[in-house]
């Protein structure tokens, strides 16, 4: 009975060793982030239908690597991260160009429909994009301003 339990537990913690290729998956990872990366500054994300099985093939990558990837190391699907990077352009376009309207800055940045840009947009600041836009260009109004004002006279 003991030989019994001892290959049991022995089996278990067998198990829970990491793998002999650990070396070779934190170098593929590397790799496949330099990828991403280079894929992020050529503005990949902005095409409105960059699955997941796209992106894959535009890096060079097995798709399902990538999900993998996502799920496993970064904790979010590859869905969710595109979306935050088109968010992240979206804010700062909203800043940089405040006379283009909200719906091409939403087609810029690689949304086909702007009642979900703008859902998407409030979902990750809290904010629907034109208040985010309106909250950050507009003057200084507070009483630093004020006293700005007075100093100036």
């Amino acid at each position: 009975m003991g030989k019994i339990l001892d290959r049991l537990f022995h089996r278990r913690v067998q198990a829970k060793k990491k793998p002999r290729h650990q070396k070779r998956t934190l170098l593929q990872h590397k790799e496949l982030e330099e990828k991403l990366d280079k894929w992020v500054a050529e503005k990949g994300y902005r095409y409105p239908d960059a699955t997941v099985g796209e992106a894959a093939d535009r890096i060079e990558v097995d798709r399902y690597h990538l999900q993998r990837y996502f799920t496993e190391v970064r904790g979010e699907d590859f869905r969710t991260w595109r979306t935050r990077l088109r968010i992240q352009e979206a804010r700062q376009k909203l800043l940089d160009e405040p006379d283009t309207p909200t719906s091409t800055i939403a087609r810029q940045v690689g949304f086909s429909d702007r009642s979900n840009f703008a859902r998407q947009f409030t979902r990750l600041t809290g904010e629907t994009p034109l208040a985010y836009r309106k909250k950050r260009l507009a003057p200084n109004t507070g009483p630093a301003s004020a006293d700005k004002t007075r100093q100036q006279a």
